[in-house]
């Protein structure tokens, strides 16, 4: 029992030693790793700041948008208050022709009653044949009567006619009123139309301001996220950076010299298992010059490294696309250490690992995440399951080489570190 028990504690111990040598090859840390970060933090910095810049300028040009819309939204004010006077006007136009139109409905009236009264007066003087004017004056009994008579049928036949008159004349006047008073109403109306026309222009130039304002608005939400993931990046490669410098401090005082450059990392080193990970592995055995495998078990490409367009930030595409549906199994295509994982706007889900020699390895656009950053994976490791997180149109695995740093401008075409 003892024997047995000193065995098993020879196995442990054993393990553990490759297990932390094997971790002590992957993280070997050079001075060009150490370089190559700095340099990334110094990239990183400037990009912030040139989006910052961006920023401002975005906000800037907001700011006058802004400006030109409270100009055009007080003119159009402007312009409405002016059509509600209007519209009083022509309010008050329609009670007056309407007023108009009864006076002259009730002249009209009153002017057919006279003109009927007098005709149906002349028609009874006429049909009573022995009386009419000249009876009535003949009829006087001295020349006393006769010129009393005279002058009151003189003046009964001008009262007929001045009544005739002024009815006439009363008619013609509300008339002319009455048209000057349409004519006024349509030249009011004309006038609101066309201010309302205006209006509508300038309502339909603030519309445009506004989108303009709320584009501007978007961009310039865009540009804030930008800036809050590179900070959040610049957090993470300044604690890259001091867990690396512990690192190359530890390896010189241990070998005493400087110049451990980090060779035996790259190829199939292997590490077994020992990460605790859970996930299949890929059954793709094929291996290149570099030591790497396939990341996926369809190695059909879709994109390919270097294609140009304006999709892309850099211009051109920096690294292959494997077309693969949502769920699909993805694969370390080296032993390392994982060096990052997260979420980036661009890549959605993502995973890097550090195979040594400077050499890293980016999974894009994962549907899930299956390792943690510090972890150890082997060659054909199951690592993620591929999806179309980030900016894509579709479902599937970027992949890139990054050396000889982790930086995005660092990216190599993969194809010569794949079988």
């Amino acid at each position: 029992m003892k024997r047995l028990g000193l065995k098993i504690w020879g196995i442990i111990i054993a393990v553990i030693i490759l297990s932390q040598a094997n971790m002590n090859i992957v993280m070997a840390v050079t001075k060009t790793d150490i370089n190559n970060k700095a340099n990334e933090q110094a990239e990183n910095n400037n990009k912030k700041k040139e989006t910052e810049k961006e920023l401002k300028e975005v906000q800037g040009e907001k700011t006058e948008a802004q400006k030109q819309v409270q100009v055009l939204s007080t003119q159009i004010d402007n312009y409405e208050a002016q059509i509600a006077e209007l519209d009083s006007q022509i309010s008050d136009l329609n009670t007056k022709i309407k007023d108009s139109e009864e006076k002259i409905k009730k002249s009209e009236e009153d002017y057919t009653k006279q003109e009927d009264l007098l005709e149906k007066r002349l028609v009874a003087t006429y049909e009573a044949g022995e009386t009419s004017y000249l009876d009535f004056l003949l009829s006087s009994e001295s020349i006393t009567d006769f010129i009393s008579n005279y002058f009151l049928v003189t003046e009964v036949a001008t009262s007929d006619t001045e009544l005739l008159e002024k009815i006439q004349k009363q008619k013609q006047e509300i008339e002319q009123a009455k048209k000057e008073l349409e004519d006024s109403k349509k030249v009011l109306d004309s006038s609101k139309a066309s201010k309302q026309s205006v209006a509508t222009q300038l309502q339909t130039a603030k519309n445009a301001k506004n989108q303009q304002v709320s584009k501007l608005s978007e961009k310039e939400k865009e540009l804030e996220e930008d800036i809050e993931e590179l900070k959040k990046h610049e957090k993470n490669i300044s604690a890259d950076l001091a867990r690396m410098k512990e690192i190359f401090e530890n390896q010189n005082s241990q070998t005493g010299s400087g110049n451990n450059n980090g060779n035996s990392g790259s190829g199939n080193s292997g590490n077994g298992n020992n990460n605790g990970s859970t996930g299949g592995s890929n059954n793709n055995n094929a291996t290149s010059s570099h030591g790497f495998g396939w990341p996926v078990s369809n190695n059909r490409i879709g994109t390919g490294y270097g294609v140009k367009g304006s999709m892309w930030s850099l211009g051109y595409h920096t690294g292959v696309d494997f077309p693969v549906s949502t769920g699909t199994p993805v694969y370390s295509v080296g032993n390392g250490q994982v060096f990052d994982t997260g979420y980036q706007r661009a890549y959605g889900y993502y995973v890097l690992i550090y195979h040594g020699n400077n050499v890293y390895s980016h999974y894009a656009h994962a549907s899930s995440v299956q390792v943690k950053k510090g972890q150890m994976v082997s060659k054909g490791q199951q690592i993620m399951l591929s999806g179309a997180t980030g900016n894509v149109s579709g479902p599937h695995l970027h992949f890139e080489i990054r050396s000889p740093g982790p930086g995005f401008s660092n990216c190599v075409n993969p194809m010569n570190y794949l079988p």
